[in-house]
């Protein structure tokens, strides 16, 4: 190697088919760390490979080497004496000369260009993330904007509910009460101011079926607007005991043939407006005695534990799911018809002859709801019926 090649900006050397190093340019050297006659003769060029550089050499480069004698862009490897590894890129050349064959290699350091690539590479992903995210950011400005189209719908039609329910109450408390207070005060006056003897009996009959559907209406008007105007009487929560409330409910139906089993209670706690959801209880415990088979005597049996539910009930695709508490009241009345689970929910539903106002369990469901809970029956079991409420088991009852 001449005086010249010892200056060349690159990695010049040589080795025989046998591997051993018979020429070095200084710039390798000073690379490598070796004095000269450290590695000449002593070294095989495999010598300073790492060890992965190494085994790649020896099986793949190597024998196309002498198939081809040559190999361009070969990438390897080399350690240094300080057992550090920096990256080269060679060519290799077989040559035969006065029946010797010598192996001669250039090559140069490619860890600034690995170093750029990877610049080149981490600069395309997050190219390509940056328009992956705005393709996504577009998308959800878009979903948003549809979003605020469907909730200004929405709005306005709540706003028109909400007019119209204002409406609806004021002809319930007014337009429809003062009619049927006077239709009821005039049958009083007739029925009291006419001599009943000289009365045709038919129309007696009449006079009376008049007062008595008069005190119906009136009656179920008052429901009604109680019913719709449930929403306005909702207090904040508090913290209820169960079987207190279940208790001062049977307390105030003043009906002491109803027995009542507790033993499945595990959660006492309830959380809420106690006076209206004490009211559901007091309605689930009416319905228990009003359709009671007159054979049995009436049991009622309450249990209560917490369970596991979604949060969100009415947002597809929404999960948060939170301890919620489980109450089931079961009794073993006559019961309900079979399939109707969801009707007897309804306003103005009637499933026996003896039913009242058909707003017992509407009033109940409607409570529940407010509570963001649910209420659900079995009306499949046989005797009786089972009503399961999950309400919220927290004070954060939001009330809807």
């Amino acid at each position: 190697m001449n005086e010249a090649s010892q200056h060349f900006p690159c990695y010049l050397f040589s080795f025989t088919v046998d591997g051993y190093l018979t020429d070095i340019n200084d710039i390798l050297l000073r690379s490598l760390g070796y004095e000269r006659d450290e590695l000449i003769p002593n070294y095989k060029f495999e010598d300073i490979l790492t060890k992965g550089s190494r085994i790649f050499y020896k099986t793949h480069f190597l024998p196309m080497l002498m198939m081809q004698h040559k190999v361009n862009e070969m990438f390897l490897s080399f350690n240094t004496k300080e057992e550090q590894d920096f990256p080269v890129l060679i060519n290799l050349t077989l040559e035969e000369k006065d029946g010797k064959r010598e192996i001669h290699a250039a090559g140069i350091q490619i860890a600034k260009r690995n170093k750029f690539e990877k610049s080149i590479i981490e600069a395309k992903e997050a190219a390509e993330t940056a328009l992956k995210e705005n393709v996504l950011l577009l998308d959800m400005k878009s979903k948003l904007e549809r979003n605020q189209d469907l909730l200004e719908r929405q709005l306005h039609d709540l706003k028109r509910i909400n007019r119209e329910h204002l409406e609806f109450n004021k002809i319930l408390s007014h337009d429809l009460q003062e009619p049927m207070r006077k239709v009821r005060l005039f049958a009083g006056l007739l029925e009291g101011r006419i001599d009943k003897k000289e009365l045709n009996p038919e129309l007696q009959t009449y006079l009376v079926k008049l007062r008595r559907l008069s005190e119906y209406a009136h009656e179920l008007i008052a429901r009604l607007q109680s019913f719709h105007s449930l929403e306005d009487r909702m207090n904040h929560a508090a913290e209820g005991d169960l079987v207190e409330m279940i208790g001062s409910a049977l307390t105030r139906l003043a009906n002491d043939q109803i027995n009542l089993n507790l033993e499945g209670v595990r959660e006492r706690r309830v959380f809420g407006d106690i006076t209206l959801l004490t009211r559901v209880f007091r309605e689930l415990l009416a319905n228990s005695w009003q359709f009671r088979d007159p054979d049995r005597p009436v049991e009622v049996e309450v249990k209560s534990e917490i369970v596991t539910d979604n949060y969100y009930k009415s947002l597809t695709g929404a999960y948060r799911y939170t301890d919620f508490l489980q109450i089931q009241i079961r009794d073993n009345s006559s019961g309900f018809p079979l399939n109707v689970n969801d009707r007897i929910f309804g306003l103005l539903q009637h499933f026996h002859e003896n039913s009242g106002r058909g707003l017992g369990l509407a009033y109940c469901k409607k409570i529940v709801e407010l509570h963001n809970g649910r209420i659900l029956a079995n009306t499949r079991l046989k005797p009786g019926t089972q009503f399961t409420i999950i309400l919220p088991n927290s004070l954060d009852v939001k009330f809807y």
